[in-house]
């Protein structure tokens, strides 16, 4: 058996016993028995010489092979530092065996000079030789198809150990291998690869020791393997007319699969309308509980496994069956429960079977011979094209034993179901942890099969122990199933185990609760031994002198649980000397010095916790605005920085910094001592389009920012406006700039991109000519966009 290996890394004072020990393995074991060459029956023992190493030996890996080259291994195994082991399971004939050491290390050193024997056969000690029997069905698998393998029972023999391999050698390597099986048969499936495969089977004595190998049986696994005949249909009778619930049988394919089969009820011959599919089916039976009424067509495959990587191996589908769900007006059939008799308080789901499936949602009567005991609802709907339902049920409360009898009724018929109604009872009382020390304390439960009645259920409780005194009653409260309670216990000085009895209207019930001696803590630390308050805390670490078989538990208290609690208590498992628990501080105003203790044995260990106040924040910053925050280039804005609360003696600096050279800001701005806010002073550039800018101001590790926009600067282009017409009239624009009289020119200034409408005073129409033109015609207004220097011609009417 190879081991990993693994890095080390060993620190040294002598560069050469470095370089020693990097190139030391273990040296070779020196093989002891059985004699070289020697002729044995199995089972029969391997054994070598012990070697030491520095770093410790963790086991030994030994082999056996019928080639002194090792190309073939046929057996293999570890021993945990063991130097003999027991060989069993070969087949008559010669082999060669060899063993290697493996340090602390991980490091395997070399192999030992290999010796041989010869297997003679079986002797007293090794169970006799199953025979194996051939593959169920056929032998000729696909990939996934689940295989059953059944051999002859061996007396004697408590398990069995199967192997499949495409090798007829059994490599330990490539071999499957399946062990402790309980009975004579087994069925897995293999995946990959494909390939002819053999196989074999060992009977297991109750020592480990294994019989001689069986016979081989051969079965191949591939995609490309022959599929079975489908199933074949069984019943309901071809064109029977059926209430439901209904029942459809077939056969058994030769090597049915888990989950196997899929059936399809359809509406017509040629399933292009499936009413009900049911896949993955163990067996070669459904019970149907709702269909509607007409003539239906079923069929059935099986899956055996897959014919490809992405695709089943599927067979034919059976020949198509067909029968009729019967039309007539649907009828309870059944009144059924998940769960009978029940105890008061528990539930139960109640089911209800129609006869068939009713065409729209239809309300079905239900009564309780006792409503009290088994309080139903009036009616329940049963849905459209469905003739099958359930609702639950809560038992209600009894004295004694009550029978109930539930009836559904549809259309002038009636189906019951009875149930039984108990009262509730003792059921558990369960002790946990059932292995404690003495001195600690365990929970324990009490559980009644039941809601506990109106008045509650006292509980009484006895022990049979000095050690465990639990109290002398619980309560169980109204309509509640449980309790739990605290079981303290005194210290003992051997192992006690203590019966512990629940009684309750004359019912009892006992748990066990086994008392170990309490070890005393040795040593009780703190890291750190000083924390803060907020968000602070401590670990604690608890060692005892030697471990112990059990888990030890250890009360823990502290002097101030309000500002450093502690859980209750501390476990140390078995087989350790030290254990922890975490310690979670609150927020103080004063340094405060914690006792945390820990008791057990008769001894107490204590050590302190000094928890201190919250350290005060650093002032930072809290926010940084901009105003305006939208600016044409050219034009400097105002940024202010606000901290989180006052600046300190001396004041504070705030970093600024501007991600774009549009925008320009100093290094820092100062906010004077006792301030929370200061302004700065932005100044930007021209830009050929809009830019945003972002301006951030950084202070006691926090950073904000804010946003400005830079626009460009606006273009102007001329409009020059020419009246004539009507005397007496003036045209103007909007926006303003324009106010001409007729009979006379004037202009003014506008932004590239500036939509300029043209009106004349008055209301009165004009002809437009030119930048704007209404092409003729008169209108009281005209409107354009400036794209440059432009003139208008309005002739006033």
């Amino acid at each position: 058996m190879t081991r990993p290996q693994c890095a080390v890394l060993i620190v040294v004072i002598a560069i050469g016993s470095f370089a020693d020990r990097l190139f030391a393995v273990p040296a070779a074991p020196a093989l002891l028995a059985p004699a070289n060459a020697g002729t044995l029956p199995e089972p029969f023992t391997i054994s070598w010489s012990a070697v030491s190493d520095s770093t410790g030996i963790l086991g030994y890996n030994w082999q056996i092979s019928p080639s002194t080259t090792f190309s073939t291994v046929v057996a293999m195994n570890s021993t945990n530092g063991q130097t003999s082991d027991t060989v069993s399971g070969l087949s008559n004939g010669t082999y060669f065996w060899r063993v290697q050491a493996v340090n602390g290390a991980f490091e395997q050193g070399a192999w030992s000079q290999a010796r041989s024997f010869t297997v003679s056969g079986v002797g007293a000690d090794a169970p006799a030789t199953p025979t194996l029997g051939p593959t169920k069905a056929y032998s000729t698998f696909h990939p996934y198809e689940a295989m059953t393998f059944a051999w002859s029972a061996v007396p004697g023999a408590a398990t069995y150990l199967l192997q499949a391999a495409t090798d007829s050698s059994f490599p330990p390597a490539s071999r499957i291998q399946i062990d402790n099986i309980p009975r004579t048969t087994y069925s897995f499936a293999i995946g990959n690869p494909e390939g002819n495969y053999v196989a074999r089977v060992f009977a297991v004595s109750a020592t480990g020791v294994l019989s001689a190998p069986s016979n081989l049986i051969t079965f191949s696994v591939f995609y490309n393997n022959p599929l079975p005949p489908p199933p074949a249909p069984l019943s309901p009778p071809n064109n029977a007319t059926l209430t439901l619930p209904l029942t459809i049988t077939w056969t058994d394919v030769p090597n049915p699969q888990p989950s196997g089969y899929d059936l399809e009820i359809a509406r017509d011959s040629k399933f292009s309308s499936i009413e009900d599919l049911d896949g993955q089916l163990n067996d070669p039976t459904r019970t149907v509980l709702s269909l509607t009424p007409g003539q239906k067509f079923w069929r059935v495959h099986s899956v055996q496994g897959d014919a490809s990587p992405t695709t089943a191996a599927v067979t034919a589908w059976s020949a198509t069956g067909t029968f009729t769900v019967s039309s007539a007006p649907p009828k309870p059939v059944s009144v059924s429960f998940t769960a009978n008799p029940l105890t008061s308080g528990s539930t139960t789901w109640v089911q209800l079977q129609l006869s068939g499936a009713p065409a729209a949602a239809t309300s079905v009567s239900l009564t309780s011979s006792n409503p009290s005991a088994a309080p139903v609802p009036a009616s329940i709907t049963m849905p459209a094209n469905i003739a099958w339902t359930q609702f639950q049920m809560q038992a209600g409360q009894v004295a004694s034993p009550t029978p109930v009898t539930i009836t559904a009724t549809l259309n002038g018929a009636s189906a019951s179901g009875q149930l039984t109604v108990g009262e509730a009872a003792l059921k558990t009382l369960t002790i946990t942890p059932s292995t404690i020390n003495g001195g600690a304390a365990a929970g324990a439960i009490v559980m009644l099969t039941g809601q506990a009645p109106p008045g509650g259920a006292t509980v009484m409780l006895s022990s049979d122990s000095a050690a465990v005194i639990p109290p002398a009653s619980v309560f169980v409260n109204p309509d509640s199933f449980s309790t739990s309670f605290s079981l303290p216990s005194n210290l003992v000085a051997a192992n006690t185990t203590a019966t512990l009895t629940a009684t309750w209207n004359g019912v009892s019930v006992q748990g066990k609760v086994t008392l170990t001696p309490q070890p005393s803590p040795a040593s009780l630390t703190l890291s750190p031994t000083s924390t803060v308050g907020t968000g602070g805390g401590s670990f604690g670490r608890v060692t005892i002198t030697s471990a112990q078989p059990t888990d030890s538990i250890f009360q823990l208290t502290s002097s101030h649980p309000a500002i450093a609690p502690v859980p209750g208590s501390v476990t140390l498992p078995a087989g350790v000397t030290a254990g922890g628990f975490n310690v979670f501080t609150t927020q103080v105003t004063t340094p405060t010095i914690v006792t945390i203790s820990v008791a057990g044995g008769g001894v107490t260990q204590a050590a302190t916790l000094t928890v201190n106040p919250d350290a005060p924040s650093p002032t930072s910053i809290s926010a940084v605005s901009i105003n305006p925050s939208n600016v044409t280039g050219g034009v400097s804005s105002q940024g202010t920085v606000t901290l989180t609360g006052a600046a300190p003696s001396g004041g504070l600096a705030v970093a600024l910094s501007s991600n774009d050279a549009a925008a320009s800001v100093p290094s820092s701005v100062t906010v004077a001592p006792g301030a929370t806010s200061a302004v700065f002073s932005i100044a930007t550039s021209t830009v050929a389009t809009s830019t945003p800018v972002a301006i951030a101001a950084a202070a006691g590790g926090a950073t904000r920012t804010a946003s400005l926009t830079v626009v460009p600067q606006a273009q102007g282009a001329t409009l020059t406006v020419a009246a004539s017409g009507r005397s007496g009239e003036r045209v103007i624009s909007g926006p303003a700039g324009i106010s001409v009289s007729v009979g006379s020119t004037g202009s003014a200034s506008f932004s590239v991109g500036a939509s300029i409408a043209l009106s004349v005073s008055n209301g009165r129409d004009a002809v437009w000519s030119g930048a704007c033109s209404s092409n003729g015609s008169k209108t009281k207004s005209c409107r354009f966009t400036m794209a440059g220097n432009a003139s208008v011609n309005a002739n006033v009417q």
